[in-house]
């Protein structure tokens, strides 16, 4: 969706201060232009500016008349609150009242349904998102990392706790001590007791 606004503005003053307004605010130069009376074709180049042909020949009469500009401002649907921006501020100085039906149009815009056609990257590359069109390519290719020429891994230390961070850290947020400070046993069976073999048993 594009936001036509166009308004007709009496001084040339006026006219060139929205213009430095739409500048500063970040509206592209060729998203808004300028029109006065005189010269061939005036109509053609409104229309040409997204105007309807209707409002477009009733501006001209008003150029003509008391030497007014026109100014044409097409504020696309992105980004998003510049149309209302761009209104606000061709709106915050007087203009002349224009006969016409509304001095604010919105134009559709419908996709290029020929620009998919054309292309056809779905059937022609199924593999367009990759990186080629080899499937064993990554092989041999290594860590990410290494191919950038990042330095995000660190080197394998040995940890004395369980838990992240250093022993100290670890007891001072859990008051227990560490797997490590627990003395081993010499024997797999609880209590240490050892097991006698007798063969008069058997």
């Amino acid at each position: 969706m594009t936001t036509v606004i166009s308004r007709v503005y009496a001084a040339e003053a006026t006219a060139q201060g929205v213009m430095t307004a739409l500048r500063e605010a970040g509206h592209p130069e060729a998203n808004f232009d300028m029109f006065e009376g005189g010269g061939r074709g005036l109509t053609a180049k409104i229309v040409a500016a997204r105007v309807s042909e209707e409002n477009a020949k009733t501006y001209v009469k008003m150029l003509k008349e008391d030497g007014s500009r026109l100014i044409v401002m097409r504020a696309p649907f992105t980004p998003f609150g510049a149309a209302r921006n761009a209104l606000s501020i061709m709106d915050s100085v007087e203009s002349v009242q224009a006969k016409v039906e509304t001095e604010t149009q919105y134009i559709r815009e419908e996709p290029d349904m020929d620009l998919f056609i054309r292309q056809k990257i779905l059937m022609d590359h199924p593999r367009f998102l990759t990186p080629d069109m080899n499937p064993r390519a990554n092989a041999d290719r290594g860590l990410v990392s290494a191919a950038m020429h990042w330095k995000i891994l660190t080197k394998h230390r040995t940890k004395r706790s369980a838990m992240s961070g250093t022993r100290f850290m670890s007891q001072r947020i859990l008051p227990f001590k560490l797997l490590s400070d627990k003395p081993r046993k010499n024997s797999v069976i609880s209590g240490g007791r050892r097991m006698l073999y007798n063969p008069s048993v058997d």
